[in-house]
């Protein structure tokens, strides 16, 4: 068998051409990991649309003992719209929806009460609290976390085209309410707080100008 001799320069130009390759593969590994990873969030969410702003818990409870309380205020912000759709899910550990979505309307400086609790609660229920929201749902043990997302299917628009500063015309945005919450024992009547992550509460500005076209251009996602 002839042995084949190669030279310096012929080593080198191979050497680098794994190099190359090897660049490029940790590329597009890395920008496979990133596809797949925003897909994943997408799924496990069911936003529809990934860059609508929403507002998330990481956690809230409900069985035989316990339900959880959520209130929902509209600080009536400048760049607000007076009227803000709301739809709020209970989603359980396993990735389940706890009952039903809680979609109502939120005016201006108004605040709804909404409660995830058990289906029969003695006392927190639609006919003691006819104001309130429920999501009801079985007697036992359930918790998971909260996905708050806005009804309008473009809140980064304003309502109005006409809209000016100072009147109500503006954004439908759930990140612009105030949201508060906690886990309540029944037989104690106390608990502890929830968090939430996106609301007004701890959010930077999310709207700022576009300096090419002078128009207000929305943060995308929780802020």
């Amino acid at each position: 068998m002839p042995l084949i001799l190669f030279s310096s320069s012929e080593k080198s130009m191979n050497t680098s051409f794994r190099k190359i390759c090897g660049f490029y593969f940790r590329v597009l590994s890395i920008c496979f990991a990133i596809f797949s990873f925003i897909g994943g969030i997408a799924y496990a969410q069911d936003l529809g649309n990934l860059y609508r702003p929403s507002v998330i818990s990481p956690y809230w409870q409900s069985d035989s003992t316990s339900y959880s309380f959520i209130a929902v205020s509209h600080p009536s912000l400048t760049e607000m719209a007076s009227q803000i759709g709301v739809k709020l899910n209970a989603i359980t550990s396993d990735k389940t929806a706890f009952n039903t979505a809680a979609s109502f309307t939120i005016s201006s400086g108004e605040t709804i009460r909404v409660f995830i609790v058990r289906t029969g609660h003695s006392i927190i229920n639609p006919t003691i609290i006819p104001s309130g929201v429920f999501i009801a749902g079985t007697t036992d043990y359930k918790y998971g976390s909260i996905i708050v997302n806005p009804v309008a299917s473009h809140p980064e628009i304003r309502t109005s085209a006409l809209w000016v500063k100072g009147n109500t015309e503006g954004y439908r945005d759930v990140t612009m309410l105030h949201f508060f919450g906690g886990i309540v024992f029944d037989s104690v009547t106390t608990g502890f707080a929830m968090e939430f992550i996106g609301d007004t509460h701890d959010s930077e500005p999310i709207y700022h100008t576009n300096a090419n076209s002078g128009r207000s251009v929305v943060a995308t996602g929780v802020n």
